[in-house]
């Protein structure tokens, strides 16, 4: 049987068991064969793989330069129009009365005056005669009797006044009577602990000596006694000495001084620092122009364009 196998031409493996195998040529040594698993996948997985808003391309189109444009046709508006189409076109008188009641105090005055014009437009058409259509009934102003006038003046004068804040309640502080305080500062000026140190009468104090009360102060002392404002109001305004010391004015200058003191002369410098630097050189007057610059010093002649 195992010779009738390796006849077929069927492949071996190559482990040392399958070489000893072969060799001896009893037994065929093969790979356990795994069995076959097909990637199957679900319904559902196939269904979400699906794009949702599957797009194409980019492609580039032509842009429609012109649009189609509408027009409103308003016969109503035109000189020819009949008087039916007129009153057609006017709003209805119930619309027109209900945002007159929810915006009276949004509007201005002018905007009402239209939207009164408009209402007595609409009303007087042949439609809302067949709908008999009517306003609203105004409410007339109750006038007021003596008696209520008055005492709706006698409201005003009581509220005009300005409201004046209450008084703060002042806080009542229990107090105690007379007799029982000087009782409780009677005891608290007697001392908490007795000593006997002080207890009894106190001694008397030392006496000054004989020698002191004769004694006189002396000039020093009794200008020392004296305030200090006292004695500076007494010398009256300070006033300083700006005046120039004696030894100054008797003081002779040196010979280095008197010689700084002498102003220098620029004779021989070529410069503004001279004395008079609007001269001219004695040298630029004899001075000969070459024959470069009496060149250069000719007019130019300009071609005429």
């Amino acid at each position: 049987m195992v010779t009738s196998i390796l006849k077929k031409g069927s492949t071996s493996c190559h482990c040392p068991i399958g070489v000893l195998l072969r060799e001896s040529q009893q037994v065929r040594c093969e790979k356990p064969r795994m069995p076959t698993v097909h990637n199957r996948v679900s319904r559902r997985t196939r269904y979400l793989a699906k794009p949702r808003n599957p797009r194409t391309r980019y492609e580039p189109r032509l842009v429609a330069r012109f649009t189609k444009q509408t027009e409103v046709s308003r016969p109503y508006k035109e000189p020819t129009v009949s008087k039916r189409l007129q009153q057609l076109a006017l709003p209805h008188v119930r619309k027109l009365v209900a945002a007159q009641q929810d915006y009276r105090r949004f509007i201005a005055r002018r905007q009402q005056d239209q939207l009164e014009k408009r209402i007595k437009k609409s009303i007087f058409t042949v439609y809302s005669r067949l709908a008999n259509v009517q306003l609203p009934a105004i409410e007339k102003l109750k006038g007021m009797s003596p008696d209520e006038w008055q005492r709706h003046q006698d409201w005003l004068v009581r509220n005009a006044q300005p409201k004046q804040p209450p008084e703060p309640e002042k806080p009542q502080r229990p107090r105690k009577p007379l007799t029982e305080l000087i009782e409780r500062i009677e005891t608290l000026s007697e001392p908490r602990f007795t000593r006997k140190k002080f207890a009894g009468q106190e001694k008397p104090g030392p006496a000054a000596k004989p020698a002191a009360l004769k004694a006189l102060p002396s000039d020093h002392v009794a200008k020392l006694a004296e305030p200090l404002e006292r004695r500076r109001r007494a010398k009256g305004p300070t006033v300083e000495d700006t005046r120039l010391p004696e030894s100054v004015l008797k003081a002779v200058a040196s010979s280095r001084v008197a010689e700084l003191a002498v102003a220098k002369s620029y004779r021989n410098v070529a410069n503004e620092y001279r004395d008079k630097p609007f001269t001219v050189e004695p040298n630029a007057l004899k001075a000969k122009a070459s024959e470069r610059i009496l060149e250069l010093a000719k007019p130019k002649k300009t071609k005429k364009k």
